[in-house]
Formats: structure tokens, sequence, C-alpha cells
């Protein structure tokens, strides 16, 4: 499976040639990942139902950091080729998240994602 490649900037990478750059393997799990963590329920027009309900819940008050947790393993393993998930959560303070997020892949390789 492939993605589309972002850029540290979180933009559409493109092919020396000018071409979408796509991504696999573990780096598209960890780019997904992140990626996933990061969608607001109700943003992705196709599939409304998607995502975390930051506007409904996390935003309006400070969530329990369990309730958090949970919401970013379940969110985790939504992604195509992750077999397990743990979450790290190193702050949350003001609406400020950080952590790490170790994934455990299909093929049983390790992945690290910064959040």
């Amino acid at each position: 499976m492939k993605s589309l490649k972002l850029t540290n900037r979180w933009d559409l990478a493109l092919t020396p040639g000018g071409s979408l750059a796509t991504v696999d393997g573990t780096d598209r799990i960890e780019q997904d990942v992140s990626t996933y963590e990061r969608v607001f329920q109700g943003e992705q027009f196709y599939n409304t139902a998607a995502g975390v309900p930051y506007l409904n819940r996390e935003l309006a008050s400070l969530p329990p950091v369990e309730l958090v947790r949970e919401r970013a393993r379940r969110r985790a393993l939504e992604v195509p080729g992750v077999k397990d998930a743990s979450i790290e959560i190193t702050g949350l303070e003001q609406r400020v998240l950080t952590g790490r997020i170790m994934v455990t892949t299909s093929d049983g390789e390790s992945v690290n994602v910064t959040i």
C-alpha cells in the first residue's frame, strides 16, 4: 500500500520530475498514523464519521488523559498495516498534547510516531 508523501510542512511532496511522490512501508505507516491523529471528526468530506471529536469534546474542556490515550490508540489501529499501538503522553496542558505513539506493524516492525 502507498500513500501520497508529505513534506515536514505537511504539504504534498514532489518527485524530481514534478510528479506526486508516494511513500510505502514503515515510512507510510509512520506518516499515516501521524495524519490520522490530526484529523478532526467531520473534516473528511467523504467520511465525516472518521477522525477524533476534537470540536465536540476535547477543545471544549481538557479531557482526562485516559480518554485521550484510548482515542489515540483506537485511531492508530485504524491505519492499514498497524497491528498494535501504545500511547505515551508526556504532556497535556492548555489543550497541547505531546508524547509518542509506539506502533507495531503487521510485519512485526516497530515505529515511533511523535505527537
